[in-house]
């Protein structure tokens, strides 16, 4: 029991002393890339919202990172709208992230398109001492006390499409800058991904993608190979640096509802008391607007879920 504990701190300890304020691990490739780029907001002339629930330290206390994102495509200005709100907690710190996200479609010749998003909200951070797992009074490297702020935050980013190819990149959390960190202040993400549609046969695509990551030291990179069977079931193979593995199922249920399901595992030194990740994405979505999406803007109807 004792080392479990010490276990948990050098875990946490890894943020606390990097003083590092990460965007929450969501698979990204996927479902909730709106999460993380703001041009993807309306994306697909729909509208659509979505629950995701991410269980990060399966083994660990604390409770699920959740994320509640709705959005719809404006065809009069080319434009897309959403809000999203993102709630996350692990050991002592405590994140709520809500923020209002605006899209702006520029189509080239019906044989693409580029899209250009903005974030904007608020970010409620909180660390608080006493929720540490276990902890030494005497270790420096933990910080003592409570501490709490708000603060405005923005995203920003930019996606090209055509129908068999995707590129995108963001940032979030822009305006703040790594040389001006503190525990309850966030720190910006950049994100790159790319991913292609390679069409098998009449039922079947191979869609692979990765997707680069970067909290100021920090790099992560994850690549995806998909295979979706009949526009309306996928199953994804997902490998992230070092040695994490994973796997995600995705069906059409009925109607417009999603479901997808993911687990991955990390093969390192945490995984005699972490058994994995699980995470939950449920989706709801309503056709709009087809006709003049199809005919102005050709939104390539090719997701992975």
């Amino acid at each position: 029991m004792k080392r479990f504990l010490y276990i948990s701190i050098l875990a946490f300890g890894v943020v606390v002393t990097s003083h590092a304020q990460t965007d929450p691990m969501f698979f990204q490739q996927t479902n909730n890339r709106g999460l993380i780029n703001p041009a993807t907001t309306g994306k697909g002339g729909d509208m659509n919202a979505a629950y995701a629930i991410r269980q990060q330290w399966v083994g660990f206390p604390g409770p699920a990172t959740q994320a509640i994102s709705g959005s719809g495509f404006v065809r009069q200005i080319r434009s897309g709208f959403g809000l999203s709100w993102i709630n996350d907690k692990f050991g002592p710190q405590r994140t709520n992230n809500i923020k209002l996200n605006y899209a702006y479609f520029v189509p080239f010749e019906e044989v693409a398109f580029l899209s250009f998003g903005l974030g904007m909200g608020i970010m409620s951070n909180i660390y608080d001492e006493s929720n540490l797992f276990n902890y030494d009074d005497n270790d420096e490297l933990i910080t003592d006390g409570k501490q709490s702020k708000t603060l405005p935050d923005f995203d920003f980013g930019f996606e090209f499409n055509t129908r068999y190819w995707e590129v995108g990149a963001s940032v979030t959390h822009i305006t703040y800058m790594y040389d001006d960190q503190i525990l309850v202040r966030p720190m910006r993400n950049i994100y790159a991904y790319t991913r292609v549609k390679l069409p098998m046969n009449k039922y079947w695509d191979f869609i692979p993608g990765v997707t680069w990551h970067n909290t100021r030291k920090l790099n992560t990179c994850e690549v995806n190979a998909a295979f979706r069977y009949n526009n309306n079931i996928c199953v994804n193979l997902i490998y992230r640096n070092p040695v994490d593995c994973g796997i995600a199922f995705g069906i059409d249920v009925y109607g417009g509802i999603r479901v997808t399901y993911s687990y991955d595992y990390g093969f390192d030194n945490l995984n005699s008391y972490n058994s994995g990740s699980h995470e939950i994405t449920l989706s709801y979505n309503i056709p709009v607007n087809t006709t003049y999406v199809r005919s102005k803007l050709r939104f390539f109807r090719w997701k992975m879920f």
